[in-house]
């Protein structure tokens, strides 16, 4: 588990996030990718995973929505490594990050998984 990010369902960047989609209202069930990169930094600058980024690639995304998120709210994301595993000469290392809304109920998980090519691949 690592420290826990607060992430504010910021308005305007909802507003810029709608405009890319061309959608009218709400916020868009994507708009978490914004709360993950809050919380992403300190996982891959993590030392002990050793990543080589010359290698590593987006492998997966998958989202959980318990209820759609607020405009103006603020979550905590809570961010932990699933699995690290090693398949083909490849590693895949899949983080989870909960967003908790001020009252501590979950409002989503997200599920990412990345892959560190083997050397020569």
């Amino acid at each position: 588990m690592y420290p826990p990010v607060t992430f504010v369902v910021d308005p305007d960047r909802v507003a810029a996030f709608r405009a890319v989609f061309g959608q009218v209202e709400g916020v868009p069930p994507t708009f978490l990718t914004a709360a993950e990169f809050a919380v992403l930094p300190p996982i891959l600058g993590d030392p002990r995973l050793e990543l080589d980024f010359s290698r590593v690639l987006h492998g997966s995304q998958e989202y959980d929505h318990v209820r759609p998120l607020r405009e103006g709210e603020t979550l905590t994301v809570h961010a932990r490594i699933d699995a690290i595993r090693a398949r083909g000469g490849n590693s895949f290392m899949t983080v989870v990050m909960e967003m908790v809304d001020a009252e501590g109920a979950t409002v989503a998980v997200a599920r990412s998984t990345m892959i560190e090519r083997g050397e020569g691949a």
